[in-house]
């Protein structure tokens, strides 16, 4: 068959000035890196074109001035069911969800002396090899848009055969170009429409994110050119029928020229194969794309995009579940409410709804010691700790859970000292321990903060901050250095906040977390009216505590006496304190349901706590406790 390099012949060859050229591609963070790859090779091949990332995520974490690139957020686009969209897809999902809103924008922000430009799409994980010169100039000769088949010939025998791509679609839409024409803009707003909540991976309905919706574009839309050239779209499903030859600078494929190579799938720490989508190809029988591969691996693995490449989504689903796999339903707002990550929580108001609730379920809570009993290795091989599996909730997927003896309490009837399954239970992904795992899981369950949600959290030299500044950039972080610095002030970059009294303007948050933090209070009375004061109407305070769920009144340990002094009444506690690793912070009680007075008494009407237990999330121990509290609206 007979490769098109050429304009379809019913194309009219327009003589004069070529139409400008505006490219643009869409990714999340960690994929600047092959964004900017993309951008410097389209500046060889089209050194005027415009070129601009439309970033996928939250914009914090990077600095966009050496990445030499423009790069667009996601709230540019204007899409009116954004939001809806962020809780309801899967990065894959949504990437490719927002691409007619971008072709929407490029179109909107043409002018100057060609207010019509042509308008091309490239998937970040694209090379550009040389220009391309026969989408300009289909587009030129009045093509209203250009795609490229996934395929050139019936492929009945290869590892992609022909009947695959009825699932996925004729035309790979890592690559498309249009022409801005009213009546591509209203085929884009059509796709718009579908994508807010059809751009989903559900193959037995014949879906494919954006991809399938493409097979219908030549029945929308005159004079649709499809490229058969076959030096465009080379990538792991054509192999079988592509060949890369020539020397560095003039590669052909198939004796044309080598116009882009789509890297999809790559496997950065796999140095020989090629996708992880293809068992069949790797470097050595790959026909000349291999060679490729090694020399993007290399560049993109270089030191200076290794922070780039390991930055976390700023979304809810955080890239962590390992597939691409939608779960449909439009009342599942995140991945946090869908069924695999949900904790089953109690609600407890009183002290006597609780020590309700252990009576009745008595039996259930022996089976609960049972179950932990069990994990526990017996004999000198288990002293310094051991490891089991659980599913994490914050990195979104099963991993081994670490805990130990230290600062164990009690002991089995064999002697075996029972683990503090509070505090000692950490993923060893994540490095987060059961409470704070718990927390977030809860937090993220239950209330559902918006990615723009205004957080204020009472620490910031801690994993937990470093995990939610990098899915929250209203979030807010401090420490307390006492009378280093002025309140609101900085230390060595760590802000320093007084919980009893917060240097905030009234009515600043949403949220607002704190973490076995309020132990450590002098007055916690104070600290619960500062946060009822910060708090927006409707706003919520989460916070746990070291607390005896079975008594009423707290357990002074320590007080601060007027004229500064510490009063112990107990032997002195001090528990870990990241500003102060060696010296700790003093623990001045253990809370009761005393707790719930002091927050009414600064304005929160109907305080509660969450109380759990997990096997599935290694949610281990009696007393587990998340508390909440609600400012009135």
């Amino acid at each position: 068959m007979k490769h098109e390099t050429a304009p379809a012949s019913h194309l009219r060859v327009v003589a004069g000035k070529a139409t400008a050229l505006r490219f643009f591609t869409i990714c999340a963070r960690n994929f600047l890196p092959s964004a900017r790859l993309l951008c410097e090779s389209l500046r060889q091949a089209h050194p005027d074109a415009v070129f601009t990332v439309y970033l996928c995520d939250r914009d914090m974490g990077y600095d966009p001035v050496p990445l030499g690139m423009r790069i667009e957020p996601l709230e540019a686009l204007g899409i009116p069911a954004l939001e809806r969209m962020i809780r309801s897809y899967n990065i894959t999902e949504l990437c490719t969800a927002i691409k007619p809103y971008c072709f929407l924008r490029e179109f909107a922000q043409a002018g100057g002396e060609d207010p019509t430009p042509h308008v091309i799409y490239l998937d970040p994980d694209i090379e550009v090899f040389s220009p391309l010169n026969e989408v300009a100039e289909a587009l030129d000769a009045g093509a209203q848009a250009v795609l490229t088949p996934h395929v050139l010939h019936p492929a009945e025998r290869a590892e992609f055969e022909d009947d695959h791509f009825l699932r996925f679609g004729a035309y790979n839409l890592g690559f498309i170009a249009l022409r801005n024409t009213p009546e591509v803009a209203e085929v884009m707003r059509w796709w718009g429409r579908r994508l807010v909540d059809q751009c989903i991976i559900d193959l037995p309905r014949g879906i494919f994110v954006d991809q399938k919706w493409m097979d219908l574009l030549p029945a929308f839309l005159d004079d649709v050119h499809v490229l058969r050239h076959p030096g465009y779209n080379i990538a792991y499903w054509n192999l079988h029928e592509r060949r890369i030859h020539g020397p560095e600078g003039a590669l052909q494929c198939n004796g044309q020229p080598l116009r882009f190579v789509h890297y999809s799938g790559i496997i950065l720490e796999d140095t020989d194969q090629l996708s992880r989508h293809s068992g069949v190809f790797h470097v050595s029988n790959s026909f000349g794309y291999g060679p490729l591969v090694q020399r993007y691996r290399a560049r993109l693995t270089a030191p200076e995009n290794r922070r780039l490449r390991s930055l976390p989504y700023a979304f809810f689903w955080n890239g962590a579940r390992g597939k691409n796999a939608h779960s449909p339903g439009a009342e599942a707002e995140t991945a946090w409410s869908r069924p695999e990550t949900f904790l089953l929580a109690r609600q407890a108001f009183t002290m006597e709804q609780y020590l309700g609730f252990l009576t009745a379920e008595a039996s259930e809570i022996e089976n609960r010691r049972a179950t932990e009993a069990a994990l526990v290795p017996r004999g000198e091989d288990g002293r310094n700790g051991f490891e089991f599996t659980a599913y994490c909730a914050v990195c979104g997927g099963r991993h081994s859970m670490v805990t130990s003896f230290l600062y164990s309490g009690e002991a089995y009837p064999d002697g075996t000292p029972v683990p503090n399954w509070r505090e000692h239970v950490a993923c060893m992904s994540c490095g987060l321990p059961n409470r704070v795992r718990a927390s977030m899981h809860l937090f993220l369950q239950e209330f559902e903060p918006r990615p723009d949600s205004r957080i204020y959290i009472t620490e910031q030299k801690t994993r937990l901050f470093g995990w939610l500044s990098g899915r929250f950039p209203n979030l807010t972080g401090s420490e307390y250095f006492g009378n280093r610095v002025p309140k609101g002030g900085l230390f060595e970059g760590v802000r320093n906040e007084n919980f009893e009294d917060l240097s905030f303007q009234s009515e600043s948050f949403e949220f607002l977390l704190s973490f076995d933090v309020l132990e450590h209070v002098p007055h916690p009375e104070r600290a619960f009216a500062e946060a009822f004061r910060v708090l927006e109407p409707g706003g919520r305070l989460m916070f746990s505590v070291p607390a005896h769920l079975d008594r009423y009144p707290s357990t002074i340990r320590a007080e601060l006496a007027p004229d500064g002094r510490i009063v112990h009444n107990l032997p002195a506690e001090y528990h870990g304190n990241p500003v102060d690793p060696e010296g700790g912070a003093l623990c001045f009680r253990h809370f009761g349901w005393d707790v719930m007075d002091m927050l009414r008494e600064a304005g929160f009407p109907r305080p509660f706590l969450f109380h759990y237990w997990s096997r599935e999330f290694g949610y281990f121990g009696p007393g587990q406790a998340l508390f909440v509290a609600e400012k009135p609206r």
